[in-house]
């Protein structure tokens, strides 16, 4: 039993080995799942691995196939529920491949997603997704050198030596913008809490379709912390607004419970990514849906297709769609 081990000490590929009657190469073949071991001896060894608490080492199993079966995902923030729909796409598709994932938090901070992606890199990982627009270019650049990465968000400039897989976010604004329009708003305005490049982006989207419409445009940037003045948003004429994600949204629909504007009579609320918030808040909220789990799928048979020998980089964007819900209607 792992009680007769030493103290302390964890069992290793010598003590299956020994407890099963057999030699170090026939127990790891059988733990590989190997051919040529006939059925008895590997039962024998999985047995011996199971009663001393047998753990493969990783590492130093990398170092000799060099592979890790471990695909990187760091995030720009995990309270994010769009981060959330694509690390289920990628789990769904690594698992499928026989590989784990492993994820880091980036807390929105450059430095902080730059130590996130060096621990990735140091562990060796097979391939690195990332799920932001706030890493350095340099940073980019020196990760998709070292081992296969694909970027999930919109870039200005995104280096060669990375793959790229998005959402049109020009066209999901103008999507937004359209709607609304439509829907009698003349007053319309994007609300953000990001200055990232897939916001401007969207600013990019809302200002083509607006000018397209010949009406005015008003852009609010607030800062992290910052509170949202919803009275003078009202006070200005603004009946319809676009907000960078769904979160945004939920703010500025509880900011107008509390101060009895009515949504959507006197103020539209589109939000952005089509998360699970959008069904629950009241009234629900109309979205700008992304494939966060097909995106996340596609990232991990990029990073295959690089292993595989693949040097083009990949650019790919994925047409959002409009969901509306009850927060935009007719004023």
């Amino acid at each position: 039993m792992v009680a007769e081990l030493a103290a302390g000490r964890r069992p290793t590929i010598i003590d299956v080995a020994k407890r099963a009657g057999v030699s170090k190469s026939l127990a790891s073949r059988a733990l590989r799942g190997d051919a040529g071991v006939s059925t008895s001896s590997r039962d024998l060894v999985l047995d011996a691995a199971q009663e001393l608490g047998y753990r493969p080492n990783s590492a130093a199993r990398s170092l000799v196939r060099g592979v890790s079966g471990l695909v990187g995902v760091v995030l720009n923030q995990l309270d994010n529920q769009h981060h959330t729909g694509i690390v289920q796409g990628v789990q769904g598709r690594a698992k499928e491949l026989n590989a784990r994932v492993i994820i880091g938090n980036g807390a929105q901070n450059p430095e902080e997603l730059q130590r996130q992606i060096d621990t990735m890199i140091e562990l060796r990982v097979d391939g690195l997704v990332i799920v932001s627009s706030w890493v350095p270019r340099q940073v980019l650049e020196r990760a998709g050198s070292e081992v296969p990465t694909v970027v999930l968000t919109h870039l200005a400039d995104p280096p060669a030596e990375v793959d790229t897989i998005a959402s049109d976010d020009v066209y999901g604004a103008q999507l937004a913008v359209e709607h609304l329009i439509q829907a009698g708003h003349q007053r319309i305005a994007y609300l953000s809490r990001s200055a990232s490049a897939t916001s401007q982006a969207r600013i990019d989207g809302v200002v083509l379709a607006l000018e397209t419409a010949q009406l005015p445009c008003t852009i609010l940037q607030v800062d992290a912390g910052e509170d949202i003045n919803l009275q003078e948003l009202s006070a200005s004429g603004v009946d319809a607004v676009l907000c960078n994600n769904d979160l945004t949204a939920a703010e500025v629909i509880r900011l107008a419970h509390e101060q009895q504007v009515q949504v959507p009579g006197q103020l539209a609320v589109i939000g952005y990514d089509n998360t699970a918030l959008a069904r629950l808040l009241y009234p629900s909220l109309t979205s700008i849906d992304q494939p966060q789990v097909n995106m996340g799928r596609r990232a991990v048979d990029a990073i295959a297709e690089r292993t595989a020998g693949r040097t083009e980089a990949l650019r790919e964007l994925y047409t959002p769609q409009l969901v509306v819900r009850s927060s935009t209607a007719q004023p």
